[in-house]
């Protein structure tokens, strides 16, 4: 085979070559081209639900403040540890807030005496009582109901002044319409007057005190809806 034949034949090879190598490309570049929507489509479906999950995730904050006025009266519920002969008290009161309005509770509790004092009360105080159980539930304006449950409480009672001084505080856990996922915070301090007892210590009197609170809830609190 001659020199030029040789050469030639090189020269076809090369080209040769070279034309498979374009191929190649373009067949990539198909492929890139074919599963580029794809990739993009993933990529903003990706985003889309990171966006919902943090929208799904929103949490709304809104303040619950108020005074307190009612009264308190004994029952004949003893649930907490029977044994102490320490019956419950039913509250029956009103919250003046003005974000909300006019809101009417009904409250249980019951106490637990305190044998050494804790400290929550001040000196002199004649009977100390710590927390057996405090549930109420809040009626607002619309008919929702908002639930609390006390997590803390001491109550101080002086004999001679037949009042009772608390502070307790609790969470929200709940309740109808607008908090049907309430959760959040609140405490409430107050003073009860003890005005009638009975030597069964059954007693009447006036209660009045602050509430102060947060509420949480996953969509955002409108008053009067």
């Amino acid at each position: 085979m001659t020199k030029s034949a040789e050469r030639s034949i090189h020269s076809l090879a090369q080209q040769s070559y070279i034309i498979e190598l374009f191929v190649e490309k373009e067949k990539i570049n198909m492929t890139i081209k074919n599963i580029m929507p794809f990739v993009i489509l993933a990529l903003v479906m990706s985003v889309g639900e990171a966006a919902f999950a943090e929208t799904e995730h929103e949490i709304y904050t809104t303040p619950y403040n108020g005074t307190i006025s009612g009264t308190v009266i004994s029952s004949e519920i003893n649930a907490v540890n029977p044994e102490d002969g320490a019956n419950g008290i039913l509250g029956n009161f009103a919250v003046a807030s003005r974000k909300f309005g006019h809101v009417t509770a009904q409250a249980f509790v019951e106490d637990i005496p305190v044998s050494t004092p804790t400290g929550n009360c001040k000196e002199g105080t004649d009977a100390e009582f710590t927390l057996g159980t405090v549930r109420s539930i809040h009626r607002f304006p619309n008919g929702d109901l908002l639930y609390l449950n006390a997590l803390t409480r001491s109550a101080c009672l002086d004999f001679e002044t037949l009042t009772v001084h608390t502070d307790e505080e609790g969470e929200f856990t709940g309740g109808t319409g607008r908090f049907a996922k309430a959760t959040g915070t609140w405490r409430i301090t107050g003073a009860a007057n003890l005005w009638v007892i009975d030597p069964s210590v059954q007693f009447f009197g006036p209660f009045s005190g602050e509430l102060s609170g947060t509420i949480i809830t996953p969509t955002p609190i409108l008053k009067g809806k």
